[in-house]
């Protein structure tokens, strides 16, 4: 079919009435016709020219997408929508007339403003698509206050785009496609970027987000495999499901405090990514949100987290540490499987429940330190850990185990290390734990010291104190400013952890009194940057208090400066930055620990 006119006695051309029409030349729509149906056109690559009459009101989403071949078009002054997409992939088309303003004068709503086809309302005017200036550098006029759903898809040839501050949203697809586009200026006004945004924007190299956008949307960034940095604002709440998945330059990011939320896949092979901190802000972290992160150094995660879904973390092979928040309360199935680079896991008291394999695989993995508060293990959590050596299990009773949770691991070569009365239960036959060949009890090390001394980290305390002569128990107590008990850890006269439950008595079969110098115990899961106070009681066999230390310790901020590796000649600088090191050079260039340039 190479041309049609169409009669008099038609009123509507249906949806999809002449799709694939690929020979279709000319067509004549008669002033009968009132509407035209979504797709009505669809992928006629040989029209050249099309005029729609008075008569027609309405033109349907993609009607006209893929007239590769169209060049002129006329729309007549009684049409009032345009459909999504309706002249979508139409590169070639100009407007034969005004070139600013609406050519159908004061009573349209649509038309042609410097080029680009607009819907206009009463409080706004929507940038549908883009025509003769859809190569290159592209400038949207003031008078645009959104940029409507494909508006600039597949525009293959675009290279950059500036955005007015008029335009106060980036539609679904926008610029879905646009692989010759490096440059994009989102301005402040905007506050919202949507679904597909910028999918498989391959030659984008960096983006910044103005502190006026709330939501990054699915997908919006997804396969802009060129993108080596991006600036989150803290005015965002929200990153969607697959919003930066597949972004394989991209080295860094930071996510701002506002972030509450994680959605599926968000960074998912991001393969180039080596750190990332998750702050306190974040509530949930989806399913798949790190996986394939392959260059993934260290992760931390702030204490607002309550769970980490099914396989977050999956195969970051390079990850070697992380850190678990407070607030955790579970870790789902495969979350960390197949990090074959991680050596050391401290899991928080919070957590419940681990899920089926979610350190399987972890072949390097050679510490674990497992919270009081865990009571479920999944089926083969900790599988093929076969370097595993050191177990500390602060829970006072064996939990039940899943099929094969430690298979593969050397019972022969790795310490079970639980509090001093628990021992003999963990050793039980009727224990999950008994295939342990070394069940030894937690404590302190031994020291030389005089006095009490803190060493706090950003999450952490090194806490050494003195032996009390007659000391039968130690009572260490630390809590916040606010007066909240953060921990209390009681140990026996040789240092052996054996109660962490609040004025809890010693275990029954303490070890007799030996006397030591002085004893040094690390307690972990601190807030950074928070001031605590500490009460250190020694107590005799009948209970009654012989000696009392207190005092105040402060972890290390969010930004800390180590003096110590400062260079007066040169001013290089070793920077800590919410756990992340970073090493930054008097022209305030950065980088990471590995010597690689970072953002």
């Amino acid at each position: 079919l190479t041309s049609v006119t169409i009669p008099n006695s038609v009123t509507s051309i249906g949806e999809r009435a002449f799709q694939f029409c690929r020979s279709l030349t000319s067509v004549t729509i008669p002033n009968s016709v009132t509407s035209i149906g979504d797709y009505a056109f669809y992928n006629c690559s040989s029209l050249t020219s099309v005029t729609i009459p008075n008569s027609v009101t309405s033109i349907g989403e993609r009607a006209f997408y893929g007239c590769s071949s169209l060049t002129s078009v006329t729309i007549g002054n009684s049409v009032t929508s345009i459909g999504e997409g309706a002249f979508v992939n139409v590169p070639n088309i100009v407007y034969n007339g005004t070139a600013t303003g609406s050519p159908w004068g004061a009573r349209s709503i649509n038309g042609f403003v410097d080029g680009y086809l607009v819907y206009k309302d009463n409080t706004k005017t929507t940038l549908l698509a883009c025509f003769s200036a859809a190569q290159g550098e592209i400038s949207i006029p003031n008078s645009v206050t959104s940029i409507g759903n494909y508006a600039f898809s597949g525009c293959s040839s675009l290279t950059s785009v500036t955005i007015p501050n008029s335009v106060t949203s980036i539609g679904e697809r926008a610029f879905q496609f646009c692989r010759s586009l490096t440059s994009v200026t989102i301005p402040n006004s905007v506050t919202s970027i949507g679904d597909y945004a910028f999918y498989n924007c391959s030659s984008l190299t960096s983006v910044t987000i103005p502190n006026s956008v709330t939501s990054i949307g699915n997908d919006a960034f997804r396969y802009c495999s060129g993108l080596t940095s991006v600036t989150i604002p803290n005015s965002v709440t929200s990153i969607g499901y697959y919003a930066f998945s597949g972004c394989s330059s991209l080295t860094s990011v930071t996510i701002p405090n506002s972030v509450t939320s994680i959605g599926d896949y968000a960074f998912y092979y991001c393969t180039n990514l080596t750190s990332v901190t998750i702050p306190n802000s974040v509530t949930s972290i989806g399913d798949y949100a790190f996986q394939f992160c392959s260059s993934l150094t260290s992760v931390t995660i702030g204490n607002s987290v309550t769970s980490i879904e099914n396989k977050a973390f999956y195969y970051c092979s390079s990850l070697t540490s992380v850190t678990i928040g407070n607030s955790v309360t579970s870790i789902g199935n495969s979350a960390f499987e197949d990090c074959i680079g991680l050596t050391s896991v401290t899991i928080p008291n919070s957590v419940t429940s681990i899920g089926e394999s979610a350190f399987s695989g972890c072949s390097s993995l050679t510490f674990l330190s497992l919270g009081e508060g865990i009571t479920s293990y999944g089926d083969y959590a900790f599988y093929s850990c076969s370097a595993l050596t050191t177990i500390y299990n602060y829970r006072e009773r064996p939990a039940k185990l899943g099929k094969g949770v430690f298979a593969d691991v050397d019972y022969s070569n790795c310490t079970l290390h639980v509090l001093a009365g628990s021992v003999e239960m963990y050793k039980s036959t009727g224990s999950d734990w008994k295939d342990f060949y070394f069940v030894g009890p937690i404590g302190a090390a031994t020291t030389t010291t005089e006095k009490v001394v803190i060493t706090p980290t950003d999450n952490t305390a090194d806490i050494v104190w003195p032996a009390v002569s007659n000391a039968a128990t130690y009572e260490l107590v630390i809590h916040d400013k606010q007066g909240n008990i953060v921990c209390t850890l009681i140990f026996n006269a040789k240092g052996q952890l054996t109660s962490i439950a609040f004025n809890a008595p010693a275990r029954d079969g303490a070890p007799e009194q030996t006397q030591a110098e002085g004893f040094s115990f690390t307690v972990t899961g601190l807030e950074s940057g928070t001031e605590y106070d500490f009460t250190i009681i020694a107590m005799d066999s009948g209970g009654n208090v012989i000696d009392t230390q207190t005092g105040s310790f402060k972890t290390g901020g969010n930004t800390a400066v180590d003096e110590t590796v400062r260079d007066s000649a040169t001013k290089v600088r070793k920077v800590i930055e919410n756990g992340v090191l970073y090493i930054v050079m008097p022209d305030g260039s950065r980088y990471s620990a590995s010597g690689a340039g970072v953002k």
